[in-house]
C-alpha cells in the first residue's frame, strides 16, 4: 500500500520553476481559510491505470508542477514524465492551450473568490500535434509550511465537446430551416407540459397559439395543461444576408431513373464583416405532391376516352409552341368517316373502340414533340412543329391517310364485313 503522494511521478528537485518571463502570474488566488487534505492510500496498480490524469502544481507565478500521475502523461501522448516536462515545460499554463489561457486563468481566479475549487474545460495540445478537449477540476490546499498547491484532476472531454457541439449545431440547423419555411414545429414534454414552438405560429394564423393546435387526436388518457413558449427566431433571419435565400422546385434521377421531384432551399449565413461564414439548406421531398399534382394537371388536360390532350389544352400548346418556334409547323386534322353509322350500326363501345384505336394509331405516327389531340366527338387535331411542307410532310399525310383499320377492312370482306367496325378516316391540312 502507498500513500497518496505515491500517486504523482515527482519532478526533478534540481529544476527550477519557470520563471516570470516564461509565463504569467498565478492562475488563483487562496481563499481566507485553509484547507487540508488526509491520506488516502490506494494501490499503484491502480492509479496507474485510472483514466484521466492527476496533477499538483504551485498556485504561483506559472503554476510549476511538482507531480503527476501517469495518467496524464498518457493523456498527452507522451512516453514518460520526462517527455511530458519537456512538453510542458513543467507548469500549468504549459498544459493549456495557448489560445485558451488568458480565460482560463481568469476562470480559475474567479471561482477563487468564491471557493477553493475551481472547474474549466479547455484544450491541451499533444505530442503527436492533436488538439483535444479536457476537463479540469482543481482544488487549492495549504501545507503545514504554508505553500499553497492546486490538487487537478483532468479528464479527456473530447467526445463529449464533439456531442455537445453537434448537437448546438443540429438544434441551429433545425431553428434556420423552421425559420425559411411556412412551417410550425413543436416539442411537448408529457411529464411536465412544457410545449416548445418554433416558427411564426402568429403570422400564418393570426393569433397566439393553443393547446387545442397541438393536441388534436388524443394519444393518452392523460390530461394536457400545456405551457406554451413561442420562440421567436427573427434574430436568426438577421443573420441571412439579401438574396442569399434560394427556393425553387427541381428534380434528380433516381435510382431507376425517373426523376424525383424536390424543393430546394438554402441560406448563406455571413457574419458582422459581411463575409459568408455557412451554407445552410434543405431537400424538401415533394415527390408524392408532385405526382399528385402531375396526375391532376394531366387529368385536366387530357381527353377522358383516349387519353390524348383535349381542346383547350392543345390550343394553349399550341398557341405558346407558334411563340417561340422559328421553324415551319404543320396542322393536320383528322376525322373518322360517316362515325355517327358505326355507332347506330355496332353501338357506342364499339365507337368509342374505334376512337381509341385511332388515338392510338395517330400516336403511333406522329414524334413525341407534336401535339395530338381530340377536339370533338370524332375529330382529331395534329401540330407538328418543324414539319414543313414538301415531300416528308405529304409522306406523313400519305400514312395518316391509311389509318389503322385498312388491314382489318381486306380481312372483314372476306369473312364478314359487318362484323368489325372499320370506317376510313380523312386527313388533311387548313388552307393556309
Amino acid at each position: 500500500m502507498v500513500s497518496l503522494s505515491r500517486l504523482f511521478h515527482k519532478t526533478d528537485e534540481r529544476e527550477k520553476p519557470a520563471t516570470a518571463a516564461t509565463a504569467p502570474a498565478e492562475p488563483a488566488c487562496a481563499p481566507t481559510a485553509k484547507a487540508t487534505v488526509a491520506p488516502v492510500e490506494l494501490p499503484q496498480e491502480f492509479l496507474d491505470k485510472f483514466p484521466g490524469g492527476m496533477l499538483r502544481y504551485k498556485a504561483e507565478e506559472a503554476g510549476a508542477i511538482d507531480r503527476v500521475s501517469s495518467g496524464l502523461v498518457r493523456l498527452f501522448g507522451c512516453s514518460d514524465a520526462e517527455q511530458f516536462r519537456a512538453l510542458t515545460g513543467n507548469t500549468f499554463k504549459g498544459i493549456v492551450h495557448p489560445d485558451d489561457w488568458e480565460w482560463v486563468s481568469a476562470s480559475i481566479s474567479e471561482q477563487m473568490e468564491r471557493s477553493d475549487s475551481d472547474y474549466v474545460r479547455y484544450r491541451i495540445i499533444r505530442a503527436d500535434g492533436e488538439v483535444r478537449w479536457v476537463d479540469d477540476w482543481g482544488h487549492l490546499v495549504e501545507d503545514a509550511s504554508g505553500t499553497r498547491w492546486f490538487y487537478a484532476t483532468i479528464m479527456d472531454a473530447t467526445e463529449r465537446v464533439r456531442e455537445k457541439e453537434e448537437l448546438r449545431r443540429a438544434n441551429e440547423r433545425l431553428e434556420i430551416l423552421t425559420a425559411l419555411s411556412n412551417d410550425v414545429l413543436f416539442d411537448i414534454e408529457c411529464g411536465t407540459g412544457k410545449a416548445h414552438v418554433y416558427g411564426d405560429f402568429e403570422g400564418r394564423f393570426g393569433r397566439a397559439p393553443q393547446q387545442e393546435d397541438f393536441v388534436v387526436n388524443r394519444r393518452c388518457q392523460k390530461p394536457c395543461e400545456l405551457a406554451i413558449t413561442s420562440h421567436d427566431l427573427t434574430p436568426l433571419m438577421t443573420q441571412i444576408g439579401e438574396n442569399s435565400l434560394v427556393d425553387f422546385e427541381t428534380s434528380a434521377p433516381g435510382a431507376d431513373g425517373e426523376p424525383v421531384w424536390y424543393r430546394y432551399q438554402s441560406v448563406v449565413l455571413y457574419d458582422e464583416e459581411g463575409g459568408p461564414v455557412r451554407h445552410v439548406g434543405r431537400l424538401l421531398d415533394t415527390s408524392e405532391a408532385a405526382m399528385r399534382e402531375s396526375q391532376f394537371r394531366r387529368k385536366a388536360e387530357r381527353d377522358s376516352l383516349t387519353g390524348l390532350y383535349n381542346r383547350a389544352a392543345a390550343l394553349d400548346r399550341i398557341e405558346t409552341a407558334l411563340r417561340t418556334e422559328n421553324r415551319p409547323c404543320t396542322l393536320i386534322v383528322v376525322d373518322v368517316d360517316d362515325f355517327k353509322a358505326v355507332n347506330d350500326t355496332y353501338g357506342h363501345p364499339e365507337g368509342d373502340y374505334v376512337l381509341k384505336k385511332l388515338a392510338i394509331f395517330l400516336s403511333q405516327v406522329m414524334r413525341k414533340e407534336d401535339i395530338v389531340a381530340r377536339i370533338g366527338g370524332d375529330e382529331f387535331l395534329i401540330f407538328a412543329p418543324g414539319l414543313a411542307t414538301g415531300p416528308a410532310a405529304e409522306r406523313v399525310l400519305e400514312h395518316l391517310a391509311r389509318g389503322p383499320f385498312a388491314g382489318q377492312r381486306a380481312t372483314d370482306e372476306v369473312v364478314d364485313p359487318t362484323y368489325h367496325a372499320a370506317p376510313t378516316i380523312s386527313v388533311g391540312r387548313p388552307a393556309a
